[in-house]
């Protein structure tokens, strides 16, 4: 089951990074970083895959900060991080910590109402709508799919 899920996790980060590929390094540096991440903690370095996680998501914060907009992916990259670095307390291929379940389930409740927060508050500011299509598809549908294996793996 785990592996499923591992698996699962995986194709959530590949949609991710593909939704946002066509554009520049920066926007999808970030999300091959914690691709990167997912890929040590598969290979038993949890510690090195929540960090490489981490840094993805500073280097999308400060993009996200300088140009005033994109905090989804900020969003989804500091969810990513987190349950990566609850995962550490479990060993290299159990990928559950003890205790872990509590902080586990409170992460996915912020995540999904800081998620719909910036619908809401997309859909009510006077800024035009972001890029629609294909590669917003991918990203949306990718968060989903990684949060929620990455959350799994912990229950």
């Amino acid at each position: 089951m785990t592996d499923l899920l591992f698996v699962a996790g995986l194709a959530g980060a590949l949609l991710c990074l593909a939704g946002r590929h066509p554009g520049s390094v920066h926007g999808w540096g970030p999300h091959l970083a914690a691709l990167s991440g997912m890929l040590l903690m598969a290979g038993g370095r949890p510690l090195a895959g929540a960090c490489a996680t981490g840094a993805g998501c500073l280097w999308s914060a400060g993009r996200a900060g300088g140009a005033r907009r994109g905090w989804t992916g900020v969003v989804d990259l500091a969810v990513m991080t987190l349950l990566m670095a609850l995962m550490t307390g479990g060993g290299a291929h159990r990928h559950m910590a003890s205790g872990a379940v509590g902080p586990a389930v409170l992460t996915v409740v912020v995540w999904v109402t800081a998620r719909a927060g910036a619908i809401m508050f997309r859909s009510l500011s006077e800024r035009p709508a972001p890029c629609a299509g294909r590669s917003r598809v991918c990203r949306e549908a990718g968060a989903v799919l990684m949060v929620s294996a990455m959350a799994a793996m912990l229950v």
